[in-house]
């Protein structure tokens, strides 16, 4: 995946990653809410020694020597017993012995008694009972001679009650619940990617079906009105553009246009305009009904159907457009009696009366397509167009179209995504 890929997904994919954002953001404050506050309180020992032996630069010798031994005391189990008793904390001994740590920081003769309790005061109070305590334990222990030698530990720097609780760190769990939060969104986001089964854009197409993508164009929209016709003749001059390099140069004179879905019918009109621009003049024969018409007001007596089934003749049902110019001829009704033998027996002659009057002969189909099914068309066609609703049509629709095809020994000449007219800007696999 390269880094337009990367940014594809973020766009494409944006409402998952804020959604999942927004998701870690509210859980860290929710998790943040029902946590128990702690407050931190220290209180610091002073320990010097006395002795009429030694000089004062041996006594500090031995301070800094012994003092590194002294905040193991104060886990001392009697001693953590004797705070609980003092204080009458409605706490286990586990829970303050976790809770009361000494250190000495380095090159110093300073003990630092720490406690942690959901009550401000309540550490305090706990960091001076348990340094007064340790104190006491250490001069007991080295006290065995006064005389010779004494080791005093004062409370230097009482604990005072602290304004603000240590943890939660609402910050850092409102950052953590962000980060992750965006993390998982972009994660699922590429998961998504890379598992869905729709087709997204032409490059992945392309790289999926491992066949040419001959552009993205705009559907017919509903009311024949477009909020961008500049942009929307633009991809079909780019269709039609790409449809000649694919063929060295030439334009095909029978066009099939497969659609894989019912909305994934290209707009015939434009695509007649812009052959027309080119001095070709072509016919949309419409050959399948379930599919989209290209008139809304076409009549409903007449049609493909009927000029198959003999009962009508090809002028009385074909459309000439000359705003276009075009023709068009719709799919018609469904006949009593219109056998497949008829459909076949009268394609080719139909196909010959229209290229007497028009350069290009385009047919729109399905694959089960009524009255005329894709593989039918397909065997007269010289080019065959598979059309694709972008991000609606799966990989598994084109590639059962392409495996109906490959069965009647045609192949596909590329692939069109169709999109909703609105969103056209008529850039080429966008």
């Amino acid at each position: 995946m390269d880094l337009s890929d990367f940014l594809f997904v973020l766009r494409t994919r944006m409402w998952w990653i804020a959604a999942s954002t927004l998701a870690g953001i509210l859980a860290s404050i929710v998790i943040t809410l029902g946590m128990t506050p702690v407050y931190t309180a220290k209180s610091t020992l002073f320990v010097s020694v006395n002795s009429s032996q030694d000089t004062a630069y041996a006594r500090g010798q031995f301070a800094l020597q012994r003092v590194g031994s002294y905040p193991q005391l104060v886990n001392d189990p009697q001693l953590i017993n004797q705070v609980i008793r003092e204080l009458d904390l409605d706490r286990s001994f586990q829970d303050v012995k976790s809770n009361v740590n000494a250190t000495n920081p380095v090159d110093t003769v300073l003990l630092a008694v720490t406690a942690k309790a959901p009550e401000a005061q309540q550490a305090a109070d706990i960091a001076n009972t348990a340094a007064g305590l340790l104190a006491k334990s250490i001069q007991k222990l080295e006290n065995t001679d006064p005389k010779t030698l004494e080791v005093k530990a004062e409370l230097s720097v009482p604990a005072s009650a602290p304004q603000y609780a240590t943890a939660p760190r609402k910050s850092v769990n409102l950052a953590l619940g962000l980060v992750s939060g965006a993390s998982l969104g972009l994660l699922l986001a590429l998961a998504l990617h890379k598992l869905d089964p729709r087709i997204l854009r032409g490059r992945d197409a392309e790289r999926q079906l491992r066949m040419r993508v001959l552009g993205t164009v705009a559907a017919r929209s509903k009311d024949g009105a477009s909020a961008n016709p500049a942009g929307i003749q633009v991809g079909y001059r780019q269709l039609v553009s790409n449809l000649l390099m694919a063929n060295d140069g030439r334009l095909p004179q029978r066009i099939l246009v497969l659609s894989t879905r019912a909305d994934a019918v290209l707009d015939g009109q434009q695509l007649a305009q812009t052959l027309a621009a080119m001095g070709k003049r072509s016919v949309i024969v419409q050959a399948d009904r379930q599919l989209e018409p290209l008139r809304r007001d076409e009549a409903s007596g007449t049609g493909l159907a009927q000029v198959l089934a003999g009962t009508s003749e090809l002028h009385d049902a074909l459309t000439h457009i000359e705003s276009v110019p075009m023709g068009y001829l719709p799919a018609g009704p469904q006949p009593e009696t219109l056998r497949r033998f008829d459909v076949f027996a009268g394609l080719d002659s139909l196909i010959a009366s229209l290229e007497e009057d028009f350069d290009v002969v385009i047919f729109v189909s399905s694959m089960e397509g009524q009255p005329l099914d894709a593989t039918a068309v397909a065997l007269h066609s010289d080019c065959v167009i598979l059309t694709g609703r972008e991000r609606r049509t799966t990989y598994r629709q084109v590639a059962g179209a392409l495996q109906e095809l490959n069965a009647v020994r045609v192949g596909a000449t590329g692939l069109v995504l169709v999109r909703k007219a609105s969103r056209f800007r008529g850039r080429r696999g966008a």
